[in-house]
């Protein structure tokens, strides 16, 4: 018979997945997956076998599938679509010090890791630390648990001491006089957050003063603690896990709400996917041409 430690609380399956309640009830709309299953008390839940589908699928979703190619797919499908996954997936070279970073979190060792970030951190600039450490770990984390090497657990673990170590270097340092106010967040349904924290990592060494709201932030809250901080630029991250569809929709809405001098950064995989719509995104009838070029350009793409 099912016990309690069969089944996830649907507060508890974003902890365990990645994936919101807003989320999986609209993938219910239309896919008709994840179904709710009564436990013995008559409380709603989701299975573990459900869980482990999610799983599955969120692997696949990192790896370029979209949501209609897998979500509701069989246990057995997912788990041959991972296998052909894995088996495209080259061994990429890591550099000296990629190779420790994943040892030691194959051992749990997140204290020996904090060295590593320490030294590779001493080398250069926050700009050189966030371009030839931070981004090639991520990527090289991203491929070792395609290929299985480590478990989902060990990625977050990464994923949190990092988040952690930039905020600390990001708390270090002085805005200059002169620079721009840049507000970051993360839009509403989006959990993503160390994109955006390597951005302002970087900004943030320039000089620029940087404001950090988080992430899930509702539109109007944004809206409110841009002016109230007189930020000059918000800046806005939508990852690969992202609906590109509502990327164009969220920078209007936001466009609409805030003072038309202020400006609209966004980037990340899924405003990537959407570059050629995004300059009418954020378009209003005091936005100039120059503004509106500016603000636009997702991160990474050279600013004229």
């Amino acid at each position: 018979m099912p016990t309690a430690a069969d089944f996830v609380s649907p507060s508890d399956i974003e902890h365990e997945t990645g994936f919101g309640k807003d989320q999986l009830r609209k993938w219910r709309q239309r896919f008709c997956f994840p179904l709710l299953k009564s436990k013995a008390n008559g409380k709603a839940a989701y299975s573990r076998q459900t869980v482990d589908q999610l799983l599955l699928i969120k692997r696949l979703l990192e790896a370029g599938f979209r949501p209609r190619q897998v979500v509701g797919m069989t246990t057995t499908v997912l788990e041959k679509l991972e296998l052909g996954l894995v088996l495209s997936v080259p061994l990429v070279c890591r550099d000296e010090l990629t190779a420790p970073f994943i040892e030691l979190l194959k051992r749990t060792d997140m204290a020996g890791f904090r060295l590593l970030l320490d030294g590779r951190r001493a080398r250069g600039t926050l700009a050189d630390f966030v371009r030839d450490t931070v981004a090639p770990l991520l990527t090289h984390i991203g491929e070792a648990w395609r290929r299985k090497e480590i478990e989902i657990h060990h990625e977050h673990l990464c994923t949190a001491c990092i988040e952690r170590y930039l905020q600390a270097e990001i708390e270090k340092l002085k805005p200059k006089h002169g620079l721009p106010s840049v507000l970051f967040a993360l839009p509403p349904g989006e959990h993503h957050l160390i994109g955006l924290l390597m951005t302002e990592a970087v900004m943030a060494e320039r000089g620029a003063r940087t404001i950090s709201m988080g992430a899930d932030i509702p539109l109007h809250n944004l809206t409110l603690a841009a002016i109230s901080c007189k930020a000059e630029v918000v800046a806005l991250s939508f990852s690969f896990a992202y609906p590109a569809r509502k990327v164009v929709p969220t920078l209007k809405h936001l466009r609409r709400l805030l003072p038309s001098p202020m400006q609209i950064w966004a980037g990340g995989g899924a405003a990537w996917r959407g570059s050629e719509s995004l300059p009418r995104a954020c378009a209003s009838s005091r936005t100039s041409t120059k503004r509106l070029t500016l603000c636009m350009k997702p991160w990474g793409k050279k600013v004229s």
